[in-house]
């Protein structure tokens, strides 16, 4: 064989090895550790930031609540539900991004009402705050150690995140009990949800929400604090 050929025959197996080893190595670098990035700010409402480790308590409570479908849709493997993709217009998505936009939304949409409540001078009765916390220590009593592990969830920030849901939910009910709906056709409590027309178009625009698209997009719903075996 030639000295030339041998030469390019060499060349393109080093190319090919310095083409794998940069693949590898852009396949590290790029790699995202959940639990490295709990502190980070990921939704930030106004004047308020919110964490990661905070934003865990809406993707378990959502995680928990679509694994059940997913159970029930493949009992042996659950991830079929969350990678199914349904298609609808402009709204076609995975439930795994659906169940990642609801989170957001839900997160975003407490914040906003659990502020107006402040404000407005609406606070819990000790009925409703003493429901809250049984409810919150119930969810941390149902939690595994490897869920809190990997949220970095802990009692307190449940309490917190629970408690502010309350305050948030009574608010979205004085709206509902009090505004004028006669320009829609949908009810109440849904043109006050994070989706209703109401809120979207009364609520949302008068505030401020920035969010992390950097942590964000790297995080997928339906193995963080389930399916992550």
């Amino acid at each position: 064989m030639k000295r030339s050929v041998k030469r390019a025959i060499i060349g393109i197996i080093i190319f090919n090895c310095i083409l794998i080893v940069a693949a590898i190595c852009g396949k590290i670098l790029s790699r995202f550790d959940y639990e490295d990035h709990l502190d980070d700010v990921v939704i930030t409402v106004d004047d308020t930031d919110i964490t990661l480790r905070e934003f865990g308590y809406y993707i378990y409570e959502i995680e928990v609540f679509v694994q059940k479908q997913a159970l029930l849709y493949d009992p042996e493997n659950p991830k079929h539900w969350w990678n199914t993709h349904f298609s609808a217009g402009m709204d076609s998505q995975f439930v795994c991004d659906y169940a990642k936009k609801v989170a957001i939304n839900t997160c975003i949409s407490e914040e906003i009402y659990y502020k107006k409540a402040l404000s407005d001078g609406i606070i819990l009765s000790s009925i409703e705050e003493e429901q809250a916390l049984t409810e919150a220590k119930l969810l941390y009593g149902s939690m595994t150690e490897e869920q809190l592990t990997r949220t970095g969830l802990n009692e307190d920030i449940i309490v917190k995140m629970r408690v502010k849901h309350a305050l948030a939910t009574k608010y979205a009910g004085f709206l509902a009990d009090s505004q004028d709906f006669s320009k829609y056709s949908e009810e109440p409590e849904k043109l006050v949800n994070w989706d209703g027309a109401y809120y979207q178009e009364e609520i949302l625009p008068k505030h401020t929400v920035v969010t992390n698209k950097k942590v964000l997009d790297k995080i997928t719903l339906g193995k963080i604090t389930v399916n992550y075996q």
